[in-house]
């Protein structure tokens, strides 16, 4: 039977298409019990122009953000959410419209990723190609859930267990996980911090090169530092890595955030194809267009002897939802991201004059890239007596209760304080003591009001 008689084509679930939107509301219950009503789905703007204004609420729906900390520290104790990096807007209307279309398919059988996969690969090159200039071949596009799992496939492929990986920190926390899950050792190589800017200290990065390292996980841009690294640091990193055939992994996940003035460059596309070719680059929509709960993400590299070896630990399931979701955004999302960057860059710049002018004790160097601000808290710690606390709290604790660091009293100080949850610098290894990351991808008005609640925090300190 021919796929049209069949009532769905093969590939139509991964392309849009008109659909009504669904009338009424959606309602939940936030972690109080208390009932929350969400509104229906808006099909988009008749100007072009998205409300990232609006502050669209998210308590009730399970999230880690704001229902998980609510679970952690109590009823009330949460206005604003800042920890975790997933945006609080709304969802680009053309991805809940495509995935509205395929609920109206009602099976869900297994998925055929030999024809949506290659579907997928196309938009994926076709994004690159148009917003960053690299080709990227899309037979070596290798999808995953996401990029830990991707990560976590390559470390078991080059690492033994035992050995260590490169870093270069203060880093994203995940890759402690990640790291632990296989094994293997974090190598910290701490950045150095000068001019209000963290630089990579290559002569240390290199020093610490063993006979065992075989990989170097580079965040590119660089979570929670906000660097977006230049093409010239790209390339100074390659060659130290290709000179001790170290493989670079490069996580771009927040390539699509980056503020006015500075360009994100794909490891990939640096011109040297040696370094190139020494290289694993990973990427995902999650972070770009807020889809992390639909578990899709990909890698390539230039190199077929890299994949060769990485494909035999690469195990994937994905979804029909999740892979209508990610190519609704890499077809149809870019409107809608380039606004919402833009959105994110006025939040910065407006989060770094508020902290200079009415945060006595808090530093901030606006992000180069990422939704994310790193912010210097070590006078504030002093203030509070955060080491005492976190000394005393060990010392008396049970046995069976996680020890805290005094990132962690000046993280529940923020909370108790002014009802903001952030993460603690201590979480992202050598060089996070003394800091806290705050996400801003939220309505400025949630991010005034954060701001104003730790201005009045420490007002009396």
């Amino acid at each position: 039977m021919a796929d049209q008689d069949q009532g769905l084509d093969r590939r139509s679930f991964l392309r849009s298409a008109g659909l009504t939107a669904v009338a009424g509301v959606v309602g939940y219950r936030d972690a109080s019990g208390a009932s929350v009503t969400h509104p229906a789905f808006n099909p988009g703007p008749a100007d072009g122009r998205f409300d990232f204004d609006t502050v669209y609420p998210r308590f009730g729906t399970d999230c880690i953000k704001y229902d998980q900390q609510v679970r952690t520290y109590g009823k009330g104790s949460i206005q604003v959410g800042m920890g975790i990096a997933d945006m609080d807007f709304r969802a680009a209307p053309c991805i809940t419209k495509a995935l509205q279309e395929r609920l109206g398919h009602e099976n869900w059988g297994y998925l055929d990723m030999t024809a949506a996969g290659p579907v997928m690969a196309e938009a994926i090159a076709a994004w690159n190609k148009r917003r960053y200039g690299v080709a990227i071949d899309p037979a070596t596009i290798v999808f995953t859930n996401g990029v830990h799992p991707a990560l976590i496939s390559v470390i078991q492929a080059f690492q033994p267990r035992g050995t260590k990986v490169l870093l270069a920190t203060p880093a994203y926390d995940g890759f402690y996980v990640d790291l632990a899950f296989t094994g293997t050792l974090a190598d910290e190589s701490p950045m150095k911090f000068e001019n209000g800017r963290y630089w990579m200290d290559y002569e240390d990065l290199e020093r610490r090169i063993g006979p065992d390292t075989h990989l170097f996980i580079l965040c590119n841009p660089h979570n929670p530092t906000g660097n977006c690294w230049s093409p010239e640091e790209l390339t100074r990193i390659g060659e130290i890595c290709l000179r001790r055939r170290v493989v670079v992994l490069a996580d771009e996940i927040h390539c699509d955030f980056v503020s006015k003035g500075h360009k994100h460059t794909p490891f990939a596309s640096l011109p040297n194809r040696e370094i190139v070719n020494n290289s694993i680059s990973f990427n995902a929509a999650s972070k770009s267009f807020n889809v992390s709960s639909h578990k899709v993400g990909w890698f390539y590299s230039t190199n077929p002897d890299l994949l060769a070896r990485v494909t035999p630990y690469v195990r994937h399931d994905i979804t029909t939802l999740g892979m209508v979701a990610n190519h609704a955004a890499y077809v149809e999302g870019e409107a809608w991201l380039s606004q919402a960057a833009a959105y994110i860059d006025g939040t910065h710049e407006l989060a770094a004059s508020y902290i200079q002018d009415k945060i006595p004790g808090v530093k901030l160097s606006k992000a180069e890239a990422t939704y994310l601000c790193w912010l210097d808290v070590s006078d504030l710690m002093e203030r509070i007596g955060a080491s005492k606390l976190a000394d005393e709290h060990n010392r008396t604790k049970k046995a069976s209760d996680p020890a805290r660091t005094p990132e962690m009293m000046m993280q529940r100080f923020f909370v108790e304080r002014a009802g903001v949850h952030m993460n603690p610098g201590s979480a992202y290894g050598k060089g996070g003591g003394g800091h806290m990351r705050m996400n801003i991808a939220t309505s400025r008005k949630q991010v005034e009001l954060a701001l104003g609640n730790i201005a009045t925090a420490v007002r009396g300190l």
